[in-house]
């Protein structure tokens, strides 16, 4: 009786423990496996900008960063910076130089997701020169 008790409650903790996997921070469970939480933003996102008053027409592209808790995107030029996942849908820009328009930017900023659906918002310096830049698009 001892035997059989024991097996059932060993084999009881191996059937929980099979279906209860955890995930490291910055992935999420999808199934049986564990993502990164970052995948499901990578890609194009087609919109506006909106800087100095004016608003074009523009396109993000968020890219992976070999952080985890990073995704890389484009800016004027080609030149690339990176945004921090803050949480599930927040982001944060941290100052950073990029070189755009024949000179070296310090970017900083923040944004969010929603859906497919994401918001950016940085302020570019240079030297005495400042602009803000609020961009909104759909993937």
């Amino acid at each position: 009786m001892k035997k059989n008790l024991v097996l059932a409650l060993f084999g009881g903790l191996i059937i929980t423990g099979t279906g209860c996997k955890t995930c490291d921070e910055w992935y999420e469970k999808d199934g049986n496996e564990c993502v990164e939480i970052r995948a499901q933003y990578i890609g194009t996102y087609t919109g506006t900008a909106t800087t100095g008053g004016q608003t074009v027409n523009a396109q993000l592209t968020l890219s992976t960063n070999s952080n985890v808790q990073r995704l890389s995107f484009l800016l004027d030029g080609g030149a690339t910076a990176y945004l921090e996942l803050t949480s599930e849908t927040a982001f944060s820009i941290p100052l950073q130089n990029v070189y755009m328009q024949g000179a070296t930017w310090q970017i900083e900023g923040s944004g969010s997701f929603n859906g497919d659906q994401v918001t950016l918002n940085y302020t570019a310096t240079y030297q005495s020169q400042s602009a803000i830049v609020n961009f909104t698009g759909t993937k």
